[in-house]
């Protein structure tokens, strides 16, 4: 994992994950959120693909609903955690390199995973070919403009507005502490 792309993920090993395994409790209000911004847009049996699914608590939670969940991660400890769920299906990947073909899903998501992205721009537009036409990209991060204290751990409306623009018409929430990005895919 020493060869540059995977570089700056090197801390997500064994040990990390399953830390991440206690965390998923305490953020089940963030996965609820997503969830009803995602149904209010999209029914099931629709394709989802969530990037960065972590540990895979979102991912299953959008399958109990019927959805048909493709998760990427990056990393290889954190798919082995997020398989312990059955529905959902995990593959190993990055946001701007997904063994998918273009134009699959009804929707993608993002939840607390944007800061992780070292190529945004590039895993925009990747995301904007995989989704099919009328679909929606949602982001949930912290809302860096009213908790500060968040540091790289989040994004403000200005990041989201700059970063989707060129490929969703853009529709910004704000629920404290979280701002969600709701893009609808132009063309």
């Amino acid at each position: 994992m020493g060869d540059g792309m995977y570089e700056e993920l090197r801390h997500f090993n064994e040990k990390v994950a399953r830390a991440y395994r206690l965390e998923e409790l305490p953020l089940c209000w963030v996965y609820i959120i997503t969830a009803r911004v995602l149904r209010r847009i999209v029914r099931p049996p629709a394709r989802i693909l969530e990037i960065g699914p972590g540990t895979g608590r979102l991912a299953n939670m959008l399958a109990g609903y019927g959805y048909y969940v493709v998760g990427i991660d990056i990393s290889l400890p954190m798919l082995r955690q997020a398989r312990r769920f059955n529905k959902p299906d995990f593959i190993n990947g990055t946001s701007w390199q997904m063994p998918i073909v273009n134009g699959r899903f009804d929707a993608a998501v993002a939840t607390l995973t944007l800061h992780h992205w070292s190529r945004r721009e590039e895993s925009i537009r990747i995301i904007y070919e995989l989704l099919r036409p009328g679909s929606a990209l949602i982001i949930v991060e912290a809302d860096k403009d009213r908790v500060r204290f968040v540091g790289s751990h989040g994004c403000t409306e200005r990041c989201f507005i700059e970063l989707l623009s060129p490929y969703f018409s853009i529709s910004i929430r704000k629920m404290f502490p979280l701002i969600i990005a709701i893009g609808k895919k132009l063309k």
